[in-house]
């Protein structure tokens, strides 16, 4: 009774090939399981990679086109799946080659992982763009249909190649029977190879009774005697002859596609880039473990070896570098102890610190002579595009609600990563508002900042940074490698209209005459944990301890001033973008800085070191106490942060044995942000304890979208009382991406009006003494 069903079943062609992809070829199953882990929210969560499938963006938009590139990707990337799988494992399956078509087959009774995928991605989608993006039902099924579309693009053109090129059994027969020599000689490649996998598979031959003919017709195995074997070997090795072309034209697609990768045309969406990059991992190890079976995992050890001992050497190692400053120099600077103790000499802190007393002299004059102002310094976190869009919302509505007095009032401003990004673009546009007439606050301007910069440097990593970088370009008269840290610069140009285009020295004399705040930018050095002090204004004072106090013996350096150690490489030229590039390296997103030193010095996000600006602004405030608190009645901290400050603490579940090995390492990663806040409040009490009675208020803004609505916020308003400060708060918040989706966008637009961002306005006014202007 049970056999017929066993037949049907379990000796169908389908389950015996997931039998066997499950046993082996791995690492291309590991792939799939990967896409559905991306797609399900469940890998990657933290960066929003679900979002670069659910919501692709091309050209700024989500639409049709978007998702017609997407499928077409993930068709590719399932061919390429099954071109490999088919090499390295129809041979164990002979009654192939008695069939036609026998590629189109394999494929149909391949399509496990690929259905499962399509099915999960295409619900995730679909309820996705229902809950979240809101779109309306017949735009979601268009944009379904697109990505239908593309995908079966794809697949028809592969399939359409192989029913024109490859040949099946009787195609072979046909032309020995018109005595045409059908022997292997003609078919060099892979000839050896091909014979011992057919030998191998006789001997250990898989049984199948029942496969499918096509997706609606279920057919049983037909025997056929007689066959020569010679020329079943020809079937298979012409079939992955041609297989071997095909990934060959993939691979120079790839290749060809990096000389546009500056025309926003070829920028296909993020998630798009990332299937093309899993599909060349598929290809290569398809290639990898056909011609070495089984010593696959030595040579790929031996090769991972190689790769990186070849990887050190000067030859092969192309620095990733900023722009505008000199690295063909004669002479580079020395980073040694005594060169950088040389950089920071008294002579140095005189000249650096009269040089500021003039700016904050010039920024004093503003104000009246007997009214003695609040100075205020911003402190913007990372956090990526999220931050950077958060910190221009807030610097948006809290300008215009003090009527501009906030950024008039505003010395100084510092942070890390996104943050400056968007506290650089709201201080260009105020002083292009001090010339041109414009609207500062216009909602153009938070569109823009907010616009995808995640598209182009994905793209620009897969078809450029993986392989050689050979691609050049001029900036200042220098030349530079394309990557994709010129990617990600000439993406925020374009969405910011060019604006941010300068060097470092336009911003001297602007903010010298007290025309916008002065603004530094503190990466991390990764050779020794310094930070690296950029600014157009000389500031040595911020590396070592204050001239007119005593100093302890052996006080450490604590950071390096780029302007003055890199004077001989032109450090005023340093492109601006490149300068917000250094401070905003997002880890394998934007690469590694190595500036022209000796040793090269290699640059790391601000982030690691002080991810909210408060240690810069804080030293800034110790060194320039005595001016403060003759000048000034009082000084105020406006902390702009992506994150909230005070979190409840969680209640921990009994963890597992792998939770417990990992324990020590998680702790420290998350609770970095911790650390590093409890280090800057510490800082700011000390220093508060230095400015006598001059006092230091800290008014903070939190991108904590707790309001769903306006009509809840309202509710807030107008209930103070119900708000529970210290409840846990758990909502959809905008991921840590250089992408956002439209309900982030929103999100953060409207968190502003939350409850305790809207009493930080209130305090911050009363605190200036201004009146609120909604």
């Amino acid at each position: 009774m049970w056999l017929p069903i066993v037949s049907v079943v379990w000796f169908s062609f389908p389950i015996q090939l997931l039998l066997l992809n499950l046993r082996k070829n791995h690492l291309l199953h590991i792939l799939w399981l990967l896409l559905i882990g991306i797609t399900i929210d469940y890998v990657g969560s933290m960066m929003g990679l679900s979002y670069l499938f659910l919501e692709p963006e091309y050209i700024n938009r989500v639409n049709v086109w978007s998702l017609f590139i997407l499928g077409i990707t993930l068709g590719g990337f399932t061919m390429s799946y099954h071109i490999t799988c088919y090499i390295l494992d129809s041979h164990r399956f002979g009654f192939l080659g008695h069939l036609r078509y026998p590629f189109f087959k394999y494929c149909i009774n391949n399509s496990f992982f690929p259905v499962a995928f399509l099915t999960i991605y295409l619900w995730e989608f679909v309820a996705f763009e229902r809950e979240s993006a809101m779109e309306v039902e017949s735009e979601i099924w268009w944009n379904v249909s697109g990505f239908v579309g593309g995908f079966s693009l794809m697949c028809s053109f592969f399939f359409l190649y192989f029913f024109l090129t490859n040949k099946d059994i009787f195609k072979v027969l046909k032309k020995a029977s018109e005595g045409l020599n059908v022997s292997l000689r003609k078919t060099k490649i892979a000839k050896i190879n091909i014979k011992q996998r057919y030998d191998s598979a006789r001997k250990d031959k898989t049984r199948v009774d029942f496969y499918f003919a096509s997706p609606v017709h279920y057919k049983r195995v037909r025997e056929m005697i007689g066959i020569d074997r010679v020329a079943l070997m020809k079937v298979f090795s012409q079939n992955h002859f041609n297989a071997v072309i095909i990934q060959s034209t993939i691979f120079v697609a790839v290749m060809i596609l990096g000389y546009f990768e500056e025309n926003p045309y070829f920028q296909i969406p993020a998630g798009a880039s990332l299937v093309l990059l899993l599909t060349l991992v598929v290809m290569f190890v398809g290639a990898f473990t056909f011609w070495l079976k089984n010593w696959v995992i030595t040579a790929l050890m031996i090769l991972l070896i190689g790769f990186n001992v070849v990887t050190k050497r000067d030859w092969f190692n192309q620095a990733y570098e900023v722009y505008g400053i000199n690295y063909e120099t004669p002479k580079r600077p020395e980073y040694s102890t005594k060169m950088v103790r040389d950089n920071v000499n008294d002579e140095n802190f005189k000249q650096d610190y009269n040089e500021t007393i003039e700016i904050l002299n010039n920024w004093r004059a503003k104000f009246p002579k007997k009214e003695p102002p609040k100075i205020v310094f911003i402190c913007s976190s990372g956090g990526g595009q999220r931050a950077s869009v958060w910190t221009m919302r807030t610097l948006q509505y809290v300008d215009s609600t003090l009527g501009g007095q906030l950024m008039n009032h505003t010395i100084l401003m510092t942070g890390a990563s996104g943050g400056l990004v968007g506290a650089a673009y709201f201080r260009e546009l105020y002083l292009r508002q001090q010339k041109e007439k414009i609207d500062i606050y216009a909602n153009e301007y938070f569109e823009n900042i907010a616009r995808d910069n995640l598209n182009a440097i994905t793209f620009s990593w897969v078809v450029n940074d993986i392989f050689f970088r050979f691609q050049k370009f001029s900036y200042k008269g220098r030349t530079y490698f394309k990557d994709r840290g010129y990617a990600f610069e000439q993406q925020l140009n374009e969405n910011t209209a060019g604006v941010l285009d300068k060097s470092l020295g336009d911003y001297k004399e602007p903010e010298k005459l007290g025309l916008i705040p002065m603004m530094v930018l503190s990466p991390t050095i990764v050779n020794d944990g310094r930070k690296l002090y950029i600014s157009p204004q000389q500031m040595s004072y911020m590396c070592t301890p204050s001239i007119f106090q005593s100093r302890f013996l052996n006080q450490k350096v604590k950071g390096i001033e780029f302007l003055r150690f890199f004077k001989d490489q032109d450090s005023q030229n340093l492109r601006f973008l490149s300068a917000l590039r250094m401070s905003a390296t997002f880890p394998y997103v934007a690469p590694n800085v190595k500036l022209p030193s000796e040793p090269e010095m290699q640059i790391m996000d601000a982030g690691i070191s002080d991810n909210f600006g408060v240690e810069a602004a804080a030293r800034f405030i110790f060194v320039f106490k005595d001016w403060i608190q003759k000048n000034t009645s009082g000084v105020i901290i406006v902390s702009i942060r992506d994150t909230q400050k005070n979190k409840p603490i969680e209640k921990r579940i009994q963890p597992s044995l792998f939770q417990r090995l990992f324990t020590p390492l998680e702790g420290i990663y998350m609770n970095q942000e911790y650390m590093q806040d409890i280090n800057n409040d510490n800082l700011v009490e000390y220093i508060q304890g230095s400015l006598g009675k001059t006092k230091i208020h800290r008014v903070e803004f939190e991108y904590i979208p707790i309001s769903k609505n306006l009509d809840e916020i309202h509710k807030n308003l107008e209930n103070p009382e119900k708000i529970d400060p210290n409840k846990k708060i758990i909502i959809e918040r905008a991921v840590l991406s250089w992408h956002l989706t439209k309900k982030e966008k929103q999100s953060i637009h409207r968190t502003i009006f939350e409850l305790r961002n809207h009493s930080s306005v209130k305090y911050l006014a009363s605190l200036l003494n201004i009146p609120i202007s909604y």
